[in-house]
């Protein structure tokens, strides 16, 4: 027995401190067997039940202390079939405490040989193991063993006993009730992934989430009852197909589709939603939109703060910045529009959506613009759409691309307002002047649609001929005229009339009233007729020229004063000159403003004409007799006059010696005290020079 013993006992670890076990026993654990009974004293009936029921195998380094041979029944014998390493229960109405809840077995010694033929017995049965190498009396007590166990029927595989059976395991169901459905055990569950896949008399497995089509069976006031393909219906709630007036848009037979919601219990319905189905078909068009830029179709229901909100089957928010290119200040006008959108950000989980039309319309204006540049040639004609009319232009849509007409390219005449040629939103064909492709800038000219009427000018209007005309404005330097569309003359100030004091071109001329004028000269390369208003008449210094004598007395009307002195109209368009030397035989004013006031009639006497230059000399003091004559007469050098001090100067002094009539006695001539004379004061002269031609007298203080 010590012989087979040996052969008998495993190999031990490394470290010698217990039986190492390749199946069960974890690596690197250490702690000792579990003091198992051995195989001849395991209930194989009780082993093969406990197989039967696939009870968990507790491994080998946490199991307790298996029960000792005296607890073990004496008619019990072990099943080759079952694992040598399972310990057999008790009893068969109290099952085994579960190998986890046992204590760890202390450290012992080496187990004895015959404990170590149960580890080795857990090889598979064509494996050699050391349970061949049994003692001869063990092995007989084994085949004695065995006929019994072979009688024994094995277990068949079916359902767990009921807990409250003879044979009952706690913690399992009954598997005696074969007519039990086991359907009715599997939870319900809401996500329909979990669902598990079984098949049922009940029809196919609908799980929630799923979209089904279905036959509306009955409209109610709780809901609209649908069939969708199973033995159980569906509800759907009546508000889903309700319309803003209230009527409901399904009827009974007619064929929708539907969401499972969730599946109902027995008895009751299932939750349908017809809605979900366009939600999500909406959503999933905003995601492809989204993704692939695509544009789709929306209504403006109303303003908000920053922008508007758009109906895109989900309410959707559209910044102001993003409705259209060019700013817009009246976004009330935008309610109620049908409009394509882009969608610019999307938020499903949030429920947010942001869209952009703007973004939409750049995107088609540079594929147009492109298409439109390679169109266009200078000199060419154009046709656009007037988008906008500034101060400075009127731009015109031209397909992706915009040109401007400046205002003196809308017409050869004069334009006062550009909607008198154009409005926004008119078609109009117009002549490509010029093309910047770096800037991207047009310029085009309307009036270049029309011949230009400058260039026969000639035909039409000669130097000399009587026109009638429009006044287009009146400026301080004269009035413009339109002869016809798109030729205007000018009538200087000084054409408005004859006198060379004429009067401001307003006081004559009003805009938008008809005037006559002579055309006094055209040149068509500056596009500029001259005209003249006055020479509708004749002119008065031809008709009065004959009249006009040196020394003729005539009256006349002061125009202007100026400090040289008077201008006197003698005649309509004849001005004369009053120098100031010729207002007073008496010494010179010192303005001639104290002599007549703007406006006063006077009379005059003609002392020069020069008709070429059309010039006319003056005099008031000549209607009066000249005092130098009758001085001449009456005195002689050497007479001593009394005379009156008027001015002192540095060269001498002044002296009036009668009314118009002056002398100077030099400084040589004066006393070396000049203090004891002063103006006004009257002395004794003498006169020592008397020149009648140059009417100088020279004097001597005496």
């Amino acid at each position: 027995m010590q012989a087979q013993s040996e052969e008998t006992k495993p190999v031990a670890d490394e470290n010698g401190s217990g039986v190492a076990d390749a199946a069960e026993q974890p690596a690197g654990d250490q702690s000792p067997a579990p003091d198992l009974p051995p195989p001849e004293l395991v209930d194989a009936a009780g082993a093969a039940e406990e197989e039967s029921v696939a009870a968990p195998e507790p491994p080998a380094a946490d199991a307790g202390p298996g029960p000792s041979a005296s607890e073990a029944p004496s008619d019990a014998a072990a099943d080759p079939a079952d694992p040598p390493g399972a310990a057999a229960p008790q009893t068969m109405d109290e099952p085994a405490a579960p190998a986890a809840s046992a204590p760890p077995a202390p450290q012992e010694p080496p187990q004895a040989p015959e404990l170590a033929d149960a580890r080795p017995a857990e090889q598979g049965p064509d494996e050699p193991g050391p349970a061949a190498a049994q003692s001869e009396p063990e092995a007989e007590l084994a085949a004695a063993r065995a006929p019994a166990v072979a009688a024994a029927p094995p277990p068949a595989p079916a359902a767990p006993p009921s807990p409250s059976g003879p044979n009952a395991i706690p913690g399992l169901p009954d598997l005696a009730s074969a007519e039990e459905d086991l359907l009715d055990d599997i939870p319900e569950f809401e996500d329909p992934e979990l669902l598990p896949d079984i098949p049922s008399d009940a029809g196919p497995v609908v799980r929630a989430g799923a979209r089904c089509k279905g036959t509306v069976v009955a409209v109610r006031d709780s809901g609209v009852i649908v069939a969708f393909g199973t033995k159980v219906e569906g509800s759907v709630p009546l508000a889903e197909f309700q319309q803003a007036d209230g009527t409901v848009s399904v009827e009974p037979g007619q064929e929708i589709e539907v969401l499972v919601e969730r599946m109902g219990a027995p008895g009751e319905y299932a939750a349908l939603s017809f809605k979900r189905i366009r939600e999500l078909e909406v959503w999933a068009g905003i995601q492809k939109a989204h993704a692939h830029n695509l544009a789709i179709k929306g209504k403006v229901v109303g303003p908000v703060k920053g922008g508007l909100r758009v109906d895109i089957g989900v309410p959707a928010f559209m910044p102001g910045s993003q409705i259209d290119i060019r700013p817009v200040r009246k976004m009330d006008s935008w309610v109620g529009s049908e409009v394509e959108v882009a969608v610019i950000e999307c938020d499903r989980r949030r429920g947010n959506v942001v869209v952009s039309r703007s973004s939409l319309l750049r995107a088609r204006q540079r594929e147009m613009r492109a298409e439109t540049l390679g169109k266009l040639a200078v000199g060419e004609p154009a046709t656009g759409e007037v988008t906008t009319i500034t101060s400075f232009g009127v731009f015109v849509d031209l397909g992706g691309i915009e040109g401007m007409i400046k205002y003196a390219d809308l017409s050869y005449g004069r334009v006062r307002k550009a909607e008198d040629h154009v409005q926004t939103g008119q078609q109009l064909t117009a002549r490509v002047m010029r093309i910047d492709e770096a800037k991207e800038k047009i310029v085009l000219s309307l009036k270049a649609m029309q011949p230009d009427p400058w260039l026969t000018i000639g035909e039409r209007f000669s130097v000399g001929q009587r026109v009638r005309g429009r006044v287009t404005s009146v400026k301080d330097y004269g009035a413009f005229v339109e002869l016809e569309a798109g030729v205007e003359g000018l009538i200087h100030f000084s054409e408005i009339d004859w006198s060379r004091r004429a009067k401001h071109p307003t006081k004559t001329f009003a805009p938008n009233t008809d005037t006559e004028a002579v055309v006094l000269a055209i040149d068509p390369d500056q596009r500029r007729i001259s005209l003249s208003a006055k020479r509708l008449t004749p002119d008065p210094w031809d008709t009065h020229a004959a009249s006009l004598e040196v020394g003729q007395v005539v009256k006349g009307v002061v125009r202007k004063i100026e400090n040289y002195g008077l201008f006197v109209e003698i005649a309509p368009g004849i001005e004369g000159l009053v120098h100031v030397s010729d207002l007073s035989w008496d010494s010179r004013p010192a303005q001639p403003r104290e002599v007549a006031q703007k406006g006063q009639e006077i009379s005059t006497v003609i002392l020069q004409t020069d008709l070429e230059n059309r010039k006319l000399s003056l005099g008031v003091k000549q209607l009066q007799p000249d005092a130098w004559d009758a001085f001449l007469i009456e005195n002689s050098v050497g007479d001593v006059l009394p005379g009156t001090v008027r001015r002192i100067a540095k060269f001498g002094a002044f002296v009036e010696l009668a009314t118009g009539v002056e002398g100077l006695c030099h400084s040589s001539q004066l006393p070396k005290d000049r203090s004891a004379i002063k103006p006004g004061q009257q002395h004794e002269f003498e006169i020592l020079e008397l020149n009648e031609r140059t009417r100088r007298i020279g004097l001597r203080y005496l």
